[in-house]
């Protein structure tokens, strides 16, 4: 048995666009949960008719987060809605999701998808089987394509991380489709990380290295996990999983134009990735984020700049690592 797990956020228009893609091609061993971080839109009920009206075949329950933490399971094909009942973040929202997942002993994948997504019918089997090939892939990507640009390429499967900078840099990005390798080792050398927007994570791995941390709240959780996965399983990609995303709807990403809340935390948790993972090259990374905002004074974005200096200015050593239960 899969999960797949959706998180939404004031965007019941993208969520039922990615339902009216994934549902019908999903076999009959997947449960589909969609967590909601409090929207105010009204997301859980237009969802809920939407897939009443389309999908009748396919249970429908409506869960809270306490629900899910007093032990509440999915079943095969079957549709939940679950209540987070505040704004949890990246982490937080998609944890409620992969809990649920978990509790269920017969699920042995659970699949992140961002709502703003789009799927094949091939898209689910494809990442399937290449982490069915090594069992050592703890987390395993697929090839995003840009939604409004169907033939180019987004991420192959993942980034790469820079020490030094801080930054990040999608492995592939901007390639033709003609360009996407067919072999998964060209691509899992590079990887620093899974890319969030698709994620299929083995049960073993969460169950050795845990959820994912919730105070980075957006930004980081992905290179987070995959760090401290290191050592006990690798990371994949299965370039044949094709999937097509809006990037950055919700929150206004660096990609579509840096909203002052996404460049707060893309800053702030820069460095606290870097204090946890990478602790003597935190004043490497200072420097080049000193950098990239002086670029944003220059060219007049005061908000950004303003935003990014804030994250800087909370950048209080985080705690020492524990395993998030």
């Amino acid at each position: 048995m899969q999960a797949v797990v959706l998180l939404n956020w004031n965007g019941w228009k993208d969520t039922i666009e990615c339902l009216g893609s994934l549902l019908p091609v999903l076999g009959p061993h997947v449960s589909v949960i969609v967590c909601d971080n409090a929207s105010s839109d009204g997301s859980i009920d237009r969802i809920g008719a939407w897939l009443a009206e389309r999908y009748s075949t396919w249970g429908l329950t409506h869960l809270t987060r306490d629900q899910v933490l007093m032990g509440a399971k999915p079943s095969p094909q079957h549709v939940l809605l679950v209540q987070n009942g505040a704004n949890l973040g990246f982490a937080g929202g998609n944890n409620s999701g992969i809990r649920l997942g978990m509790n269920n002993p017969e699920c042995r994948y659970i699949w992140l998808l961002n709502n703003d997504t789009t799927v094949l019918p091939t898209t689910l089997p494809a990442v399937i089987t290449r982490m069915e090939q090594d069992s050592s892939i703890g987390i395993c990507g697929s090839t995003l394509m840009y939604h409004d640009r169907p033939d180019l390429v987004q991420a192959m499967g993942g980034a790469l991380y820079s020490r030094w900078t801080g930054r990040s840099r999608h492995i592939g990005a901007f390639s033709d489709r003609a360009e996407i390798p067919q072999e998964s080792a060209l691509v899992e050398r590079q990887m620093s990380y899974v890319v969030g927007a698709s994620m299929l994570v083995r049960r073993e791995f969460i169950e050795q290295v845990g959820y994912m941390r919730e105070d980075y709240f957006l930004y980081c959780e992905e290179i987070d996990w995959a760090s401290r996965g290191r050592g006990l399983f690798r990371l994949g990609y299965a370039p044949q999983s094709v999937v097509f995303h809006k990037e950055g709807a919700s929150i206004g990403t660096a990609a579509s134009g840096g909203s002052p809340l996404s460049i707060f935390y893309l800053f702030r948790n820069r460095v606290r990735y870097a204090w946890r993972f990478h602790p003597l090259f935190v004043p490497s990374v200072l420097f080049f984020c000193s950098i990239d905002i002086a670029k944003l004074v220059i060219r007049r974005r005061w908000l950004q700049a303003r935003a990014a200096l804030r994250g800087l200015l909370q950048l209080s050593r985080p705690q020492p690592l524990a395993r998030t239960a």
